[in-house]
C-alpha cells in the first residue's frame, strides 16, 4: 500500500518542480521565465602556467526577443559552491572537484534568479583551480554541466592548455 501511494507522490512532486522551473510571467509586457533558450559559453585563455591562476569566464547569453531569467545555483555565479563543470585531462579522466557541495532550498527561491534582457549577456569570471584539482601540465576539456539546475543550456567543450613554464596568453 505504501510503495503504490509513494510513486504517484513522488511523480507529481517531479512534475511539479519541472512546471515550477519551466513557468513563464506574463502579467508585464515581457516574457520572463526559466528557459533553456539561455545558453552558456565558456571562455578563457588558450595556454596558462601551472602554478599561476586559471581565469575562466562564463557567460549567459539570451538570444531570445523576450527577457528570460536563471537560477545561479549550479553556475559561477553563486561561486565554487557546486560541481557545475565537467573536467577531464587529455587522457579523459575526470578531475577531482574539490570545492564546497551546498544544500539548497528547492525550488529555489526569488532572489537566486538573475534576469537576461533580449540579446544580452550576464558574465562571471572564476579561476577554476577554487574548485578543481589541477595538478599536472596538459590539456584540460572543460563544459558547463548545470543546465538541470539553472536552467540554462550546457555549453560546448573547450579545451585549455596548462605548461610547467610561464606561458603568453592567447584569448581562447
Amino acid at each position: 500500500m505504501i510503495k503504490s501511494t509513494l510513486k504517484p507522490a513522488v511523480v507529481l512532486a517531479i512534475l511539479g518542480l519541472t512546471i515550477q522551473c519551466k513557468s513563464v510571467n506574463t502579467a508585464n509586457s515581457n516574457k520572463v521565465g526559466n528557459d533553456s533558450t539561455l545558453y552558456a559559453t565558456l571562455t578563457g585563455e588558450e595556454n596558462y602556467a601551472l602554478h599561476g591562476a586559471i581565469t575562466i569566464k562564463f557567460n549567459v547569453t539570451n538570444p531570445t526577443d523576450d527577457t528570460l531569467k536563471f537560477t545561479q545555483y549550479h553556475t559561477p555565479f553563486e561561486g565554487m559552491m557546486s560541481k557545475f563543470l565537467n573536467v577531464t585531462d587529455q587522457a579523459e579522466n575526470d578531475i577531482a572537484y574539490i570545492g564546497a557541495m551546498t544544500r539548497r532550498v528547492m525550488p529555489p527561491p526569488a532572489e537566486t534568479y538573475h534576469a537576461v534582457a533580449p540579446g544580452e549577456t550576464k558574465s562571471v569570471s572564476f579561476d577554476l583551480k577554487h574548485g578543481y584539482k589541477i595538478e599536472k601540465a596538459g590539456s584540460y576539456t572543460l563544459q558547463y554541466i548545470g543546465e538541470n539546475i539553472s536552467g540554462v543550456a550546457n555549453s560546448e567543450p573547450i579545451v585549455i592548455t596548462i605548461s610547467e613554464d610561464q606561458v603568453s596568453t592567447t584569448p581562447h
